[in-house]
């Protein structure tokens, strides 16, 4: 059943969350990160050996859910044998299955929300984040992943929202403002995202995480006198940033100032 997600490094999610800001990595669920390892494909007799036992064990398990629709335990071990498979879309309907059944379970909805996300269901995902959302508000994990969804359906304006009256309760969680301000970039609000972090920056000038996201955010600005900006600032971040992420920050710098040139305009002749 599903396992514990691994717990990525609050540096490694932070950057990996801004940089998707200029487009570098690509953007859809990665707030969650990956809930489950499949085995993948291979060619080895071995493993042909472990695909052939699973998908009996799947079979199996199908056999007794048509005599006991319900039964839990069958549930869960096709749920197992699928993922493993690598096949996560053949989990969905036992997972959904076994989701009424133990309706108070937040793992299971979850694991569910991310397998549907990983599967290209935003929709059906949305409709679980939301009832994870209204049982526990408070959940920043649930919020941040809702506004990501909403953001990745082209709503950026319910994803703002649900962060904004987030924080008006709770406006010390840091990685939610972080979150805020990536979204306001991506739609446009270059001024806002900035004030945030300015206020992040302010409160802690030894976290390297608001420094980057503003050098992003002015890297990414219409107005070239605040471009202008963002090198001096991801110089800034990568000296604050934990010594194994400097490299990194420092590519993207130079991605940026690419980016950032003026292209030279070639002349041509008109041909008769």
């Amino acid at each position: 059943m599903p396992q514990s997600k691994p717990q990525e490094s609050p540096a490694r999610k932070l950057l990996n969350i801004l940089l998707l800001v200029v487009g570098t990595v690509t953007f859809l669920g990665f707030s969650f990160g990956p809930l489950f390892q499949a085995l993948g494909p291979s060619e080895s007799p071995e493993a042909s050996l472990v695909t052939e036992q699973l998908r009996a064990q799947a079979d199996g398990y199908r056999a007794v859910l048509e005599r006991e629709p319900d039964n839990p335990i069958a549930l869960r071990g096709l749920i197992d044998t699928q993922l493993q498979l690598n096949e996560p879309q053949g989990a969905i309907e036992p997972l959904k299955k076994l989701v009424e059944l133990e309706p108070e379970n937040r793992q299971l909805r979850a694991f569910l929300a991310q397998i549907q996300q990983d599967t290209g269901d935003l929709e059906g995902a949305l409709e679980q984040l939301q009832i994870l959302h209204e049982k526990d508000p408070k959940d920043s994990q649930v919020l941040q992943e809702l506004a990501d969804v909403q953001l990745a359906l082209g709503r950026p304006s319910q994803a703002i929202e649900l962060l904004e009256n987030y924080l008006k309760e709770v406006p010390e969680d840091n990685d939610v403002r972080l979150r805020l301000a990536f979204i306001y970039v991506r739609n446009n609000q270059t001024e806002k995202a900035v004030a945030l972090y300015d206020e992040m920056i302010a409160a802690d000038p030894s976290d390297f995480a608001p420094v980057l996201g503003k050098a992003i955010a002015l890297s990414s600005a219409t107005d070239e006198n605040l471009r202008a900006k963002a090198p001096e600032l991801f110089e800034q971040a990568a000296r604050l940033a934990p010594p194994k992420l400097r490299e990194q920050i420092r590519q993207e710098a130079e991605l940026s100032a690419q980016r950032n040139q003026p292209q030279a305009v070639e002349s041509q002749e008109t041909a008769p």
